[in-house]
């Protein structure tokens, strides 16, 4: 039988991270990566491999090459529902998970999202999970360098969105709570430099709002959209913040800059399930309270309605914007775009 080296349980002890916290961010349990990391596993599973990988901060780039060292192919489609199964297993606990950009956090998010009840969010515009697909795609930046890599990334990122939007509308029908707070400056710039753009990305970009101002009409309880005169350091979001041990996923606002030659992505946040944590971001919220728009807050959801409107009439798509709301409510159920 062909002995492969042990190139994963070099790259866990060079990690810094101990296997407890490996456990946790990959999904892959103790007892699994203990035998890995003792030799007592040839040739650990590609979904192992994979989510292993991720949870330490690998591109896709890099995993296929450590692929290819055990004889396995590339990541492609038929992967994803592994590797997704995975990510359902990995825990947030303790003070501080490493979130990095990319994929990292993307994964991280779909997970802490089927953890359910009510969310708080605070961020520059509406929560993408409102956004049409294409649109979300866009936003993205792929930093994959080979044809094969790109296109598992963007296959991957497609599943983890269509996984978070399902999750999104079972949220919606169980009557969980979404508060989100925009501030107001950041809210009129990306507006202001997205429906200056091309029409199909205009388009795209209405839909997105339609989208929010449909669920914003039809439960105005449920989706508390609130334009604050402050802008927060952190993007961050609670969830669970109904529940006993709610959990809090936060970032800095400033995207990091890479060279060229640069294949790992950025330190760009934490996720924590520590109390204390969870308590100084629940105090940021009750300042974003404090902090509300008067104007637009007064006589929810009217006010808002009619300010996004009128932002989007400034640039002669009032119509527009009307009939794509009217579109998304015409049910008995949300049908979002």
């Amino acid at each position: 039988m062909r002995q492969f080296p042990n190139k994963i349980s070099d790259i866990i002890s060079k990690s810094g991270l101990n296997i407890n916290t490996i456990s946790k961010t990959s999904g892959i349990s103790n007892t699994y990566l203990n035998k890995l990391i003792q030799g007592n596993i040839n040739r650990p599973g590609k979904d192992k491999i994979a989510s292993t990988l991720l949870a330490l901060n690998f591109t896709i780039e890099e995993i296929n090459a450590i692929l290819a060292d055990y004889d396995y192919r590339s990541l492609a489609g038929p992967d994803i529902a592994e590797i997704l199964s995975n990510n359902n297993k990995r825990k947030i606990e303790g003070n501080t998970l490493p979130l990095y950009e990319s994929i990292h956090g993307k994964l991280l998010l779909a997970h802490m999202e089927r953890l359910g009840g009510d969310k708080i969010l605070s961020k520059d515009t509406p929560s993408v999970l409102f956004m049409p697909e294409k649109l979300y795609i866009q936003a993205n930046h792929i930093n994959e360098k080979t044809p094969d890599a790109s296109a598992f990334y963007m296959d991957l990122m497609k599943a983890l969105f269509r996984e978070r939007k399902k999750v999104f509308h079972k949220s919606i029908s169980r009557g969980c709570r979404f508060e989100t707070f925009i501030c107001r400056d950041c809210l009129e710039r990306y507006l202001d430099r997205n429906l200056e753009a091309d029409g199909d990305h205009r388009r795209l970009i209405v839909q997105y709002f339609a989208n929010v101002l449909g669920a914003v009409q039809r439960n105005p309880a449920q989706h508390l959209v609130r334009i604050v005169d402050r802008c927060c350091y952190f993007v961050f979001q609670i969830q669970g913040s109904d529940r006993e041990k709610p959990k809090v996923f936060f970032f800095g606002k400033q995207p990091a800059e890479h060279g060229a030659n640069v294949m790992h992505q950025a330190l760009q946040g934490f996720a924590s399930d520590a109390a204390t944590m969870v308590a100084l971001f629940e105090q940021e919220a009750e300042l974003c309270r404090r902090t509300l728009n008067p104007e637009i807050t007064r006589n929810y959801p009217a006010n808002f309605i009619k300010y996004i409107t009128e932002l989007f009439a400034r640039l002669g798509l009032r119509r527009e914007l009307e009939a794509a709301t009217e579109e998304v409510g015409r049910g008995s159920e949300l049908v979002f775009f």
